[in-house]
């Protein structure tokens, strides 16, 4: 305050004088500037604004479409941005789109009209609008989620109906058809082909080896004896036959017909003589036959019955119970303990498991098509709607037209003053 000095205060003095003067002027100025605010105020058309919050729909915790892209979207299509975006009678418009901060899934729509009614329209026209352009998404979502519901109830049944039947058949086929077939094979094994053996090996012992004993005692104690019977025969007969040769080449007579008569006689004795030579020379060759053709033949084949033929079927009668029998049982072992348990496995525990596993991948399918995850855009509480219109906000309009009014009329008379006083100092300059 010590700063001002007696010139200022003598101006500003000057300056409320003024004022003071022109009261009249300035009362009537802010009146009429007051008066016209009213009467515009009065005169344009109360305009309403409805607001509401969509929450934007999703899919399994993902939005049908990103908030953002969203938010830019509807204010294309629905105007937001342009300029030329007034309002008309009995229509209303979108004043504004915006994501709710902090919030990426929900949207606060603004719509304007001359009546709540029409801003309230026009902001579940936006609604619709979103539900209507994303709700191919949601249903081509629950087709497939059923489709895939559909398709695992399918495997279920199949695995109860076809898959679950086929092993209990192929259990009780090894129980009632492969194990008792093997059984089978064994008995017949034990039964008739080792029996079959042993009898075959009885034969050659109790009939095939004592007939070609048989056969070997009747050419050495019958053919062969019989053979050196007429060996003996003929060896005297020879003898005799030689005897009687020699006494009859002895003989000499004077006698022409006589000499003939021996002459013949030595010759049938010499054909005689010939005879049993030959017929001892084959009862010879016959006897060596028996004895080192036919006997020893009958010895080889009797040392094959016994070293070849009985060590085979006794090889493979061994063979049958070493190896097919034991072969035939570890078979059977393999079913019961290899088959038969994994086939029980799959039915008792692994086709449990399988069909539960289903289930609880058909329980999320479900899942998906409730509430909690799969939901179209919808307002979220109620649209907020105010009973007072947002524009013209005729008071505020009033204020301020009546403190423009008054400061304006202050303005114009020290504006009216000062030129008044540049005219009286041009007058005084003049003079």
């Amino acid at each position: 305050m010590t700063g001002i000095n007696l010139n200022d205060e003598i101006d500003l003095r000057d300056l409320l004088k003024i004022i003071w003067d022109k009261r009249k002027f300035i009362i009537v100025f802010t009146f009429v500037v007051t008066v016209l605010a009213i009467v515009y105020a009065m005169s344009k058309k109360p305009i309403y604004e409805v607001k509401s919050v969509v929450r934007v729909g999703y899919l399994n915790d993902t939005l049908v479409e990103d908030s953002n892209i969203l938010e830019k979207k509807l204010r294309l299509i629905f105007g937001v941005d342009t300029k030329t975006n007034g309002i008309e009678k009995d229509k209303a418009i979108v004043s504004n789109i915006s994501t709710v901060k902090k919030v990426e899934n929900f949207l606060e729509i603004s719509t304007q009209a001359f009546s709540n009614e029409l801003a309230i329209m026009k902001n579940k026209e936006v609604v619709n609008f979103l539900q209507n352009e994303y709700k191919y998404k949601i249903d081509e979502f629950i087709l497939r989620t059923n489709i895939n519901i559909k398709n695992l109830e399918e495997k279920i049944a199949h695995i109860e109906k076809v898959e679950k039947v086929n092993i209990e058949k192929n259990i009780e086929k090894i129980k009632t058809q492969s194990i008792p077939k093997i059984d089978k094979k064994i008995e017949l094994i034990k039964t008739q082909s080792i029996p079959k053996i042993d009898k075959k090996i009885e034969l050659i012992k109790t009939q095939s080896i004592p007939k070609i004993d048989k056969k070997i005692e009747l050419i050495k104690n019958v053919e062969i004896k019989s053979i050196e019977h007429k060996l003996e025969f003929n060896t005297n007969k020879l003898n005799e036959y030689q005897v009687n040769l020699l006494k009859i080449s002895k003989q000499k007579s004077s006698d022409n017909t006589q000499n003939m008569l021996m002459a013949m006689q030595i010759l049938n004795t010499q054909n005689l003589i010939l005879d049993v030579q030959n017929i001892i020379e084959n009862l010879r060759k016959e006897r060596e036959n028996l004895l080192n053709i036919d006997i020893k033949e009958l010895e080889v084949k009797r040392e094959n019955l016994l070293n070849i033929d009985i060590k085979e079927l006794e090889i493979k009668r061994k063979n049958l119970l070493n190896i097919d029998v034991k072969d035939l049982e570890l078979q059977k072992e393999n079913y019961k303990n290899d088959n038969i348990r994994k086939l029980e496995i799959d039915l008792n525990i692994n086709i449990p498991k399988k069909i539960e596993d289903l289930k609880n991948s058909i329980n999320l399918e479900k899942l998906k098509l409730t509430n909690s995850s799969v939901k179209n855009s919808e307002i979220v509480g109620d649209i907020q709607i105010n009973d007072y219109p947002i524009k013209p906000k005729k008071k505020s309009i009033v204020i301020v037209a009546f403190v423009t009014g008054f400061i304006l009329s202050i303005f114009l008379v020290f504006f009216i003053q000062f030129i008044k006083s540049f005219k009286k100092e041009d007058d005084n300059e003049k003079t």
